[in-house]
């Protein structure tokens, strides 16, 4: 039985009815540009002041053990400005030498973070050896004015120009911003620009500088963003690079261990770009200088906190993979006899793995379950539940050419089931607006074309919801190679994966399920008492089921999201740490729930600052203590008043785990994680059914209570239920993420 605090609610709560299944998802994920657009327009663009390239002919070759490092700062983000600055200053406790050059582009930010002097222009550097982590001391090479570092042509000039300027033999290029997985990211905020590099674009712009330049390759290509640690972009830049890194989830602010690794390259410059990716790898995030200096922790994690907890409170969640991209090829032949082998096997199956595998944080908003899943999880997920020799022997070829391509590759413990790449697998809904209409502006096939014509797996995902059947003898391998690198027109491959005119989208992991009607064993009950709620679900796919409250508020004729929560399978699976929940082969699954009219605020500690939250569940533990709940709402940083969508998480024993902000609506766009700083707040959405304007009902969200950080971690609190008229549900949601739910009135007596 919960505990509860010894005092009612001081305002009526209210709680909202679940929609009988899953929204499409309204809020538009933050997009790239159109990329057949933005790849061929190339004699425009929207900076305003467009810099000249002085690499017209291939650059001369460097001297042996010499090495270049290019970093591609797009802090045009309020957001991301400062740890990007920081990031810079951390390059330079290192500095350039006669071996190892550094050079910047860095893009800043009108009106945000003002260190150096408020520049709001971009600017270019040779970093030098200092080792004020506050000012750039660097010489500045070049004001630019203000470029949109979202055009391809401007990541085009800024590395011939570097590599023109600064000759080496060993070549690494760092692309800093938010990042979005195969949808690219690297947007350009100020007003006048708007821009944003698909992943086409990227491919394009490095396939551009290999032939200027006439380098046969770069060492490392490395994203310091969010979510690019995915098989798509991998393909996508491997004919351009040996080596890359990136992350499957999203990175904290600090971002990368700039002074480590860099540190490690001049101490070694006979290092690989598979060592330096190690080295990427093996620093990141506890070998922050941010972390490892007293100083700098304290002003980063706003009080007097050890360097262990500190790092160990942002690593719980990272992933970061250094790949070796010449195994590229090996791992899409391998996933490709996997696509052609689940072709004879029941698509429910596959459609369960898809659902359990390990996932990562959704950039389409949080209607529509997570579609970047681990490839080695979901590859395993078959293997132990799809009785099929020729699958299970494709799979075991996908984990051996995945362990090949990874080369160093480390994850917390929040993501137990990480091995280091993920891949694109939607439910139905995303499938039909990424992939058959683009309807949030992105179009998978075309925004990684050499990914979709090396690959099956575009042509897999049609066959798994339309039936479509494709030739398993269409991939070519061949675009990933060297020799390819210039090759950016691949309009044939994303024409093959498209579905047929016409083609109806059947979702193998949707359930047809029903709710028998609800029994409760009493219609009233005190704020002490509990209600049983007891029916049947009949039908396949089961996924999760919830209990699911919501009250009614008399006066404005609406209902109010309050609680939600996992109702738990009597056997519960795990497979490489993830666990989810057995429903047995019965045609009939029984359910029977115990409520108690409890509900939860967000709490500093304080009692009288306390805010009521709806916690909604979002990761199924082995139990109630390892479940994940979120939270939605507004963040704001004190320092300047910037406001950002954001999400925050909760463990089941109530403390918070991570907050992470997102530039676009309703928890979509590219993420980013957020370290509060004291004063910062957290104002939380309220979720409103209403039918104003609507009979049928609208979902509304408003703002609600303001939480402030200060010293003391938030968690949630319980508190008895305000008296009133509630609606309890009982909610299925099937392997599709589609939900069906059924529901019962019980009044809470004062």
């Amino acid at each position: 039985m919960k505990s509860k605090n010894n005092r009612f609610l001081a305002i009526a709560l209210a709680l909202i009815l679940l929609a009988s299944s899953i929204l499409a998802c309204g809020a538009e994920a933050t997009a790239a540009p159109d990329s057949e657009a933005n790849a061929t327009d190339e004699s425009s663009s929207s900076a305003t002041n467009e810099p000249t390239n002085p690499a017209a002919e291939p650059v001369a070759q460097g001297e042996p053990g010499t090495w270049l490092v290019m970093m591609y700062e797009d802090a045009d983000d309020q957001v991301l400005e400062e740890d990007m600055f920081i990031d810079m200053n951390e390059a330079e406790v290192v500095g350039s030498t006669d071996q190892v050059k550094i050079v910047a582009q860095m893009d800043r930010f009108k009106g945000a973070f003002d260190g150096g002097g408020d520049v709001t222009s971009t600017k270019r550097y040779l970093l030098t050896q200092d080792n004020d982590l506050n000012t750039i001391n660097s010489p500045e090479l070049a004001d630019l004015g203000e470029v949109n570092m979202g055009d391809k042509n401007t990541l085009i000039d800024f590395a011939t120009w570097a590599m023109a300027t600064y000759p080496a033999e060993h070549y690494v290029l760092i692309l800093s911003d938010h990042g979005a997985g195969w949808t690219g990211g690297w947007s350009d905020d100020d007003p006048q620009q708007g821009g944003n590099l698909s992943m086409q674009n990227i491919d394009d712009a490095l396939g551009a500088i290999i032939s200027q330049t006439g380098i046969a390759a770069f060492d490392l290509v490395g994203f310091d963003a969010c979510l690019m640690g995915q098989l798509e972009v991998m393909s996508a830049i491997a004919p351009h690079a040996k080596y890359a890194v990136g992350s499957e989830e999203t990175e904290p602010a600090l971002g990368w261990a700039y002074s480590s690794f860099l540190q490690a390259l001049n101490d070694n410059t006979a290092m690989t770009g598979g060592e330096l990716g190690q080295a990427i790898v093996d620093s990141y995030v506890a070998q922050d200088i941010r972390i490892t200096d007293d100083q700098a922790r304290s002003v980063f994690a706003g009080g007097n906190f050890t360097q262990d907890s500190v790092a160990a409170s942002l690593s719980k969640d990272i992933t970061l993979t250094a790949v070796d991209l010449s195994a590229v090829s090996n791992l899409n032949a391998a996933v490709n006899d996997l696509a052609v082998s689940l072709t004879s096997v029941d698509q429910e199956k596959v459609a369960e793995a898809r659902a359990y595998a390990q996932s990562y944080t959704s950039i389409f908003g949080d209607e529509v379950p997570p579609s970047y899943i681990d490839l080695g999880h979901f590859v395993n997920l078959l293997a132990e539940n799809i009785d099929d020799a020729a699958v299970k022997q494709a799979a075991e070829k996908v984990q051996s050419a995945l362990k090949q391509a990874v080369v160093a590759e480390k994850h917390g413990d929040e993501k137990p089931a990480s091995s280091g790449l993920t891949i694109y697998f939607p439910n139905s809904v995303l499938y039909q607006n990424t992939v058959v209409e683009p309807a949030y502006g992105l179009l998978y096939a075309a925004y990684v074309g050499r990914f979709a014509t090396a690959s099956l797996w575009d042509d897999f995902l049609t066959f798994h919801y339309t039936g479509k059947d494709f030739d398993p003898a269409a991939a070519d391998l061949a675009v990933l190679t060297p020799a390819e690198s210039a090759q950016s027109d691949f309009a044939p491959a994303v024409e093959e994966s498209a579905p047929q005119s016409g083609a109806e989208i059947v979702p193998p992991g949707a359930g047809a399920l029903t709710i028998a009607p609800l029994e409760v064993s009493a219609n009233e009950i005190g704020p002490d008492d509990t209600v049983n709620i007891s029916t049947e679900i009949t039908g396949s796919n089961v996924g999760y089921v919830y209990i699911y409250v919501s009250y009614y508020d008399e006066e404005s004729k609406s209902y109010l999201t309050a609680d939600m929560d996992f109702i738990d399978a009597e056997n519960t699976k795990e497979s490489g740490g993830i666990n989810y929940p057995d429903w047995g082969n019965d045609a009939t699954i029984p359910i029977s729930f115990d409520w108690e009219p409890t509900l939860y605020y967000m709490s500093d500690g304080n009692e009288a600052n306390d805010q009521f939250a709806f916690f909604e569940p979002t990761i199924y533990g082995v139990d109630t203590k390892s479940d994940i709940y979120t939270v939605r709402g507004l963040y704001t940083y004190t320092e300047d008043g910037t406001e950002v969508e954001s999400v925050m998480e909760f463990n089941g024993d109530g403390e918070m785990q991570n907050i992470f902000g997102f530039d676009g609506e309703g928890g979509s766009g590219a993420p980013h994680q957020i370290t509060p700083q004291a004063g910062d707040t957290f104002t939380i959405y309220e979720e409103w059914l209403e039918f104003d304007q609507n009979p049928d009902g609208e979902l509304t969200d408003y703002l609600g209570g303001t939480m402030t950080f200060g010293d003391t971690p938030l968690e949630y609190v319980p508190y008895y239920a305000y008296s009133g008229s509630y609606t309890l549900g009982i909610v299925v949601e099937d392997l599709n993420g589609n939900r069906t739910a059924e529901y019962t009135e019980v009044v809470v007596t004062p």
